[in-house]
C-alpha cells in the first residue's frame, strides 16, 4: 500500500484520499493498519465504507487528515456525522459496484442534506456527467462523486474489452445482484450483464471497480 501511494504521489502533486472498507473481504491485516498507513502517510483525505468509522476519526483529524464516510441511509450518515466525519457521500442504489443501501439518489441526497446540515454532503449513484451534477446541487449536495464514469479512462488499469463494454451499456443493461461475493458475503452490487450463454444462467461484469472486494483499500 505505501507502494502504491508512493506511486501517486509521483503522478500528481494534488491531493490524495484512500478508501478503507471497514467491514468487506476477510484479509491477513485487519483495517485498522490499512489506517495506521494513510496517517503515517499524511495521505489527505481518508474516505470510509461499509462499516463505523467512529474509531478512526479522532486519530485521523490529529493528524491533519480530513475523514468522509460514505453511507447509504439516513441513520448511517448520522452515525458518520456523530463520529465527526468532515463531508459525507449519500451513496444511491443506482451506484455501481458495491452498495450499501437501498433507496435511489434523489430521494435519499435531500434526506441526508437535510439530517446532517452542516456537515457537507456529496452525492454518489448514477452520476456520469455535468447534467447529473447540476442534479445533485439542486438535491442540496455539495459535491458529486463519479465511479463508474472512470472505468473508460485511460488511467483505468480495466481490460480494453470491458472498457468498450460499459460505453455501449444502456441504463437497462445492469443488475443488483451478490453474484460477485468473493469473501465478502450479503454485500449487493450493481453489475452489467450479457445475454444468457446457456440455460444455466447469466454472464456478468462488475461496473465498479473502486469498490471492488479484492482489496479492503484502494488509492486513489
Amino acid at each position: 500500500m505505501k507502494e502504491r501511494i508512493k506511486r501517486l504521489r509521483s503522478l500528481t502533486s494534488r491531493p490524495l484520499g484512500v478508501n478503507v472498507l471497514l467491514q468487506g473481504p476477510q484479509l491477513p491485516l485487519p483495517e485498522a493498519a490499512f489506517v495506521d498507513v494513510c496517517i503515517e502517510e499524511r495521505i489527505q483525505v481518508l474516505s470510509f465504507f461499509w462499516g463505523d468509522p467512529t474509531p478512526y476519526v479522532e486519530k485521523a483529524h490529529k493528524a491533519g487528515t480530513k475523514v468522509c464516510d460514505q453511507v447509504g441511509s439516513v441513520s448511517a450518515a448520522k452515525r458518520a456525522q456523530q463520529a465527526g466525519a468532515d463531508f459525507i457521500i449519500a451513496q444511491g442504489i443506482e451506484a455501481g459496484g458495491h452498495v450499501a443501501g437501498t433507496v435511489s439518489t434523489m430521494v435519499l441526497v435531500p434526506r441526508v442534506v437535510d439530517s446532517v446540515a452542516p456537515t457537507p454532503v456529496v452525492a454518489a449513484g448514477g452520476i456520469a456527467d455535468g447534467r447529473g451534477l447540476a442534479a445533485a446541487l439542486a438535491l442540496g449536495a455539495d459535491a458529486a462523486v463519479l465511479g463508474t464514469r472512470l472505468l473508460a479512462t485511460t488511467e483505468s488499469n480495466a481490460h480494453e474489452i470491458y472498457k468498450r463494454k460499459i460505453l455501449v451499456s444502456s441504463e437497462e443493461e445492469t443488475v443488483h445482484t451478490t453474484l460477485f461475493g468473493n469473501g465478502w458475503p450479503n454485500a449487493p452490487h450493481t453489475a452489467r450483464y450479457e445475454p444468457p450463454l446457456s440455460k444455466s444462467g447469466w454472464r456478468m461484469r462488475s461496473v465498479a471497480q473502486n469498490n471492488a472486494p479484492t482489496n479492503r483499500s484502494s488509492a486513489k
